[in-house]
């Protein structure tokens, strides 16, 4: 019995270094840079995600790593650095600590618009958007379809009034840019819904295969920190991966009419403002 107590003793304590050593390389200052695409002015919106720089003060509390939260904020943290106006957004139940850099809020509802300004305004950020990126961490098909596809495809509704506003409302500028997953029923969704017309119309759309997944610069900046991220329980690998999976595919759509259809091997799609 000693014996058992003696070598999970040693678990903890080798989880533990393994944890400091990683939270010490991601927060050395030359480890502090952005990823974010395009041109340094406006802000990043990241959806599905929830930042609070509290929890990262706490990384050597015991299950702080096991918390969604903490790996949000230890991703984006590296994503944005100290100078990048960044915004995750989410409506999670958890209590965050107020600041700039999180938006307590449904991005699929009609409500969310109004809540963005409101929180631009507040925190006196530049209403300029020059990327939204819905995260790709754990998107199993049904359940991204439910949570991302809900009120009627309302997200793919925000994204064409944020191409239409201008200032000082916040908007999508020119040359801005949307990465989108595309598991199948999620995509089956996105180009039939009502919004898809007037979004292509609004946007340049490309896709990006597996093997170009860091052309997405969220999984870019994943990529550096994947050893970090699979102490928090979660593999960035495995996590595109599951985005190749053709297991729920819709077979029964036709596509001939269809100007932009995903390839076999995509798994992110990109809007660019026009």
């Amino acid at each position: 019995m000693w014996l058992i107590h003696i070598v999970r003793s040693f678990v903890l304590l080798w989880n533990s270094i393994a944890q400091y050593n990683a939270f010490v390389n991601l927060t050395d200052a030359t480890a502090k840079c952005q990823f974010s695409s395009g041109e340094n002015e406006g802000i990043s919106v990241i959806l599905a995600t929830t930042y609070d720089s509290s929890t990262l003060d706490n990384f050597d509390v015991e299950g702080t790593w096991e918390s969604s939260i903490f790996r949000d904020s230890l991703r984006l943290y590296k994503f944005w650095g100290d100078d990048s106006s960044g915004v995750s957004v989410s409506i999670v139940e958890a209590t965050v600590t107020k600041s700039s850099r999180h938006l307590r809020s449904d991005f699929a509802s009609r409500r969310f618009l109004r809540a963005l300004d409101a929180h631009v305004s507040s925190y006196n950020l530049d209403p300029r958007i020059k990327e939204i990126i819905l995260d790709y961490m754990w998107m199993p098909d049904s359940w991204a379809l439910a949570k991302y596809g809900s009120h009627n495809f309302g997200l793919l509704n925000n994204l064409v009034m944020l191409a239409k506003r201008n200032y000082p409302l916040s908007h999508i500028k020119a040359g801005g840019v949307v990465y989108l997953p595309t598991p199948w029923q999620l995509y089956h969704g996105i180009v039939m819904s009502k919004y898809w017309k007037e979004l292509i119309y609004l946007y340049y759309v490309e896709y990006i295969e597996y093997v170009d997944a860091q052309s997405n610069p969220l999984v870019r900046s994943d990529m550096i920190i994947k050893d970090a991220i699979a102490l928090c329980g979660k593999s960035v690998v495995n996590n595109l991966v599951a985005l190749t999976s053709k297991g729920e595919k819709i077979e029964s759509l036709s596509t001939d009419d269809l100007q932009q259809w995903r390839g076999e091997n995509d798994i992110f799609m990109k809007l660019t403002r026009k």
